[in-house]
């Protein structure tokens, strides 16, 4: 009789393994799934805080070099043609010429205290006959769109000026970050002015600082780039804690299904 009943009750334990076994595929099945989306997620938060880092290094190196190059005595033009773009990006330099008033252009959306503006950029004629686009600085808007603003007006005289060098393969690496370079010019902005105005000028560009006539010294120049790092290596480290909390995420599920699946059992 003893035997009997041993004998049917391994039915039901071979039942249970079976049950088992069944219950262990979905637990595996759940288990790759939130493992690769925790992956998955994890390699873009890194990639993401790899980019920002990358960027800060950037950003921190362009504000290095200006600072340095500011500090730097005035160089000539003939410099202009003997040293890298990198010694003479925001190098003051003072040359001789004279302006061409007929060839002047405004850049729209300058802004100057809250204020609505343009940027004026004239022509320049160097003593060595060379053209330079020189940006004279901010000039407020008219009162409406068909009133034209009022700029400093120029002439053909010889003068000497001071002013910033702008290299615009430089400045185009900073662009779209929050420097505060000037606002609408494009990485094509020599290219752009060059062919409003039917002519080819040097590869950078100067920022008026002041002029021998002093009716041409500009009433609010150009400022410099911001000095700042920028937010970059906050993002860097908030990509960082993404990734820790998708780590704690992918333990808590695991541990939510693993404690499910033994009050089954």
């Amino acid at each position: 009789m003893v035997a009997a009943k041993l004998f049917a009750a391994k039915p039901k334990s071979y039942e249970i393994s079976a049950n088992s076994n069944k219950s262990r595929i979905p637990r595996v099945r759940r288990f790759i799934t939130v493992t690769s989306l925790a992956v998955l997620l994890i390699f873009g938060c890194v990639q993401g805080a790899l980019w920002q880092y990358d960027r800060h290094q950037a950003r921190h190196a362009k504000n290095e070099l200006i600072v340095s190059n500011i500090a730097k005595p005035a160089i000539a033009e003939k410099d202009l043609v003997t040293l890298e773009n990198s010694k003479l990006a925001w190098r003051t330099i003072t040359l001789k010429g004279s302006f061409i008033p007929e060839k002047e252009t405004l850049i729209r959306n300058r802004y100057h205290e809250g204020k609505y503006g343009f940027g004026v950029v004239t022509l320049f004629k160097s003593a060595s006959g060379k053209f330079y686009w020189v940006d004279r600085g901010w000039v407020i808007a008219g009162k409406d769109a068909l009133t034209p603003p009022v700029t400093q007006m120029t002439n053909n005289s010889e003068l000497e000026i001071t002013a910033r060098v702008r290299i615009e393969d430089i400045e185009s690496q900073v662009r779209g970050s929050v420097f505060a370079v000037p606002q609408g010019n494009s990485t094509n902005t020599l290219t752009q002015w060059d062919q409003e105005q039917s002519l080819t000028s040097e590869p950078f560009y100067f920022d008026l600082i002041s002029a021998s006539d002093p009716e041409l010294t500009p009433r609010v120049p150009t400022a410099l780039p911001t000095i700042s790092d920028g937010p970059h290596l906050a993002y860097t480290f908030q990509w960082v804690l993404f990734i820790l909390m998708i780590i704690l995420a992918w333990y808590l599920v695991l541990r939510e299904d693993k404690k499910s699946q033994a009050e089954k059992l």
